[in-house]
């Protein structure tokens, strides 16, 4: 899951100081570990920390949190209460200091994770359970519970090639369009509901000089932010999912798909999105928008959040999500998962942890799930229960329209079962070095689309 941010928050307009603080909470979300938190901490692989590392001692009180060290001081405080809740139960946590994926995956081919319970994001659960580096956790206790509270979709995202349920719930994020009302208010206007309006009004900024570059998408290979903002544009003019139930692509002939290209070139063509977009880091594109120089973006939700702060964003009293344009106006969700170490010592102590990290609790509280994930970072747990708690509708409403964030969550369309399998990140790769070629009039829109159709279609 290292989801996408891992430069994340480095946006602060007004406050570059502000920076370095919000991507060591967020930036470990959707994107990936956050690279200026991690190389403050220096070197690379594993850090421990708060009793991590291999005790040696095989207590099966003993557990371990296994993440990126991006969290380490965002975690802190659910570690301290899951000492004082839980005893005789003591977690401990590993950290890794860069690549943590990489890292991780050698860990468990080689049999050193002494640790039981870990994150990973879309594209891993396939080859974990395989090769039997996860356990299935279809003897969970309240486990059916936890599947029938889970959002849309979720569950299947959760599932095996056998068909049980590997992981848990860390979060679950979608892609929110976002508008500058200062800058819509100077051309009269209300944020636009289709994406014509929206091109419309995209020019009209230009040729008045509000903004010289009125959209800043992030159309970058980093975290396949373009592929996401690809699927979020297509499912928001009812493209639907550009995967079926079996994995098969949904992509030529996709009317949606096409559309979505095409103005993307259009965008590209007319100076209405930076030239230089396709190489500007994550932090250089999100400043462009929390800096009032774009009218217009796209994002999760964790970003809207450093949009809206004052210390992030220049333009944070103008900043407002707004439902997706398009005729369906649904967008993109994806998420990242926890998961049972098949070599935890812990066994059903590790249950007990990953049931506290990705689930309701012995209290049924959610406490993680509510307290972290949804009011802190402003993320989806995958619960409805949580995702419709009051505490966090009103934690959200301090960032965001908070009706039309919750009408926009519930016209989310996920990937499905493909997001599970090994290929897909490779596959997701490819597509954001293919979706730039077409923008930038390489290759046409359906070569594109069919490029990728076939590249998936060969998958196994």
């Amino acid at each position: 899951m290292s989801i996408p941010t891992r430069t994340e928050q480095s946006m602060a307009t007004s406050n570059p100081s502000a920076v370095t603080s919000r991507v060591t909470r967020r930036s470990f979300l959707r994107g990936g570990v956050a690279l200026g938190v991690v190389a403050g901490l220096g070197g690379s692989g594993l850090l421990t920390g708060c009793g991590s590392g291999d005790d040696g001692g095989g207590d099966p009180n003993d557990l371990q949190m296994h993440h990126d060290a991006a969290v380490g001081p965002l975690f802190k405080p659910y570690v301290d209460h899951f000492n004082r809740s839980y005893a005789p139960l003591k977690l401990g946590t590993s950290y890794v200091a860069q690549d943590y994926l990489t890292v991780t995956n050698q860990q468990l081919a080689g049999g050193n994770a002494s640790y039981d319970v870990l994150f990973a994001d879309e594209g891993y659960l396939e080859s974990w359970s395989k090769n039997q580096w996860v356990r299935s956790l279809k003897d969970l206790p309240g486990l059916d519970k936890l599947v029938a509270n889970m959002n849309p979709g979720v569950a299947e995202a959760l599932k095996g090639p056998d068909g049980d349920i590997y992981a848990l719930p860390y979060f679950q994020g979608a892609e929110l369009f976002v508008v500058n009302t200062d800058h819509l208010k100077k051309i009269d206007a209300s944020p636009p509901a289709t994406w014509e309006e929206f091109l419309e009004q995209a020019r009209e900024l230009k040729s008045k000089g509000i903004s010289q570059t009125p959209y800043s998408p992030y159309w970058i290979k980093y975290a396949f932010l373009m592929w996401h903002q690809f699927a979020a544009e297509v499912a928001s003019e009812g493209g639907g999912s550009l995967f079926d139930p079996s994995g098969k692509p949904v992509l030529v002939g996709n009317a949606a798909a096409r559309a979505t290209l095409e103005r993307w070139r259009t965008l590209y063509s007319e100076g209405l999105v930076p030239k230089d977009l396709f190489t500007t880091d994550y932090g250089g594109v999100t400043n462009i928008f929390g800096g009032g120089k774009s009218s217009f973006s796209m994002r999760y939700q964790a970003q809207v959040v450093g949009w809206k702060d004052p210390k992030q964003s220049s333009a944070a009293k103008a900043v407002k999500n707004i439902a997706m344009p398009g005729k369906t106006h649904q967008t993109h969700s994806f998420g990242a998962y926890w998961m049972l170490s098949y070599e935890t010592e812990g066994d059903k102590n590790a249950g007990t942890l990953i049931d506290y990290l990705g689930g309701a609790g012995k209290d049924g509280s959610y406490h993680v799930p509510k307290n972290l994930v949804a009011t802190e970072l402003g993320l989806s747990s995958g619960y409805k229960s949580v995702d419709s708690d009051p505490a966090v509708l009103k934690s959200w409403a301090k960032w965001a329209d908070v009706d039309a964030l919750t009408a926009q969550l519930a016209k989310t369309v996920a990937l499905g079962p493909v997001t599970t399998r090994t290929w897909y990140p490779k596959f997701a790769d490819k597509a954001c070095a293919v979706l730039q070629e077409v923008v930038l009039g390489k290759k046409s829109s359906d070569e594109g689309l069919k490029e990728l159709s076939d590249f998936a279609g060969a998958q196994k």
